[in-house]
């Protein structure tokens, strides 16, 4: 099966997973959640196209701010896997954890995700393209938090960090903090790290906070 792995951009976000046409209940796709950046559920908006607007204005911002921090997997043209992930700063709702924090100066997997292909490889393929970019900007470390009792949880199951090289932190009754040190800080800082920096033209203005690019321009 081949997949390919794109960056989320304005151009590509309204393929962001989506499944409000068949959800029942409030789980209705990648698109409309608002976990990490919302902990207090009653102040997420009502309607969809507000939760969405609010999505888009958090990766225009932490775009303009840190670069690259979403990932879609995609077989054939059909997206079937998402990664979201940042500095634990952007993520309030890491706060909630009894196992954590996070680092503050690593970067954080907020969401590996995959809807469809589950056990095919997509989730590994998704995660090395994610590790990938941060080693080639410069980020020492990568964290989680994975859920032991359950494959219920936005970063998966707990069996499957430590097949892809990470180690248990700290853990609570249901929850534990894994870590990778990805390298490369040697590399990647020498010369600063290396954001996108966008023509004004290029620019697509999400609220009054920050832009992200259209797809296919770079992170580097």
């Amino acid at each position: 099966m081949n997949v390919e792995i794109v960056d989320i951009s304005h151009d590509n976000f309204g393929s962001v997973l989506d499944w409000s046409g068949q959800a029942q209940g409030d789980d209705v796709g990648c698109k409309f959640c608002l976990y990490w950046e919302q902990p207090d559920r009653a102040q997420w908006p009502d309607s969809l196209a507000e939760r969405e607007a609010v999505k888009r204005e958090w990766f225009g911002r932490v775009w303009a701010e840190f670069g690259s921090c979403g990932k879609l997997a995609l077989v054939g043209s059909r997206p079937v896997g998402y990664s979201q992930f940042s500095p634990p700063a952007y993520l309030p709702n890491v706060a909630e954890y009894e196992c954590g924090p996070p680092i503050s100066d690593g970067v954080f997997i907020a969401c590996l995700y995959v809807r469809e292909q589950r056990g095919k490889g997509v989730g590994s393929a998704l995660l090395r393209a994610v590790l990938g970019d941060l080693h080639a900007r410069g980020i020492d470390t990568v964290e989680t938090f994975a859920r032991s009792s359950s494959a219920d949880s936005p970063s998966g199951p707990l069996r499957f960090w430590p097949k892809n090289g990470f180690s248990v932190v700290r853990r609570d009754d249901d929850f534990a903090l894994v870590r990778r040190n990805v390298g490369s800080a040697a590399e990647g800082r020498a010369t600063g790290p290396r954001w996108p920096r966008l023509r004004d033209s290029a620019r697509i203005v999400i609220g009054a906070r920050g832009t992200m690019p259209p797809r296919g321009a770079s992170s580097n």
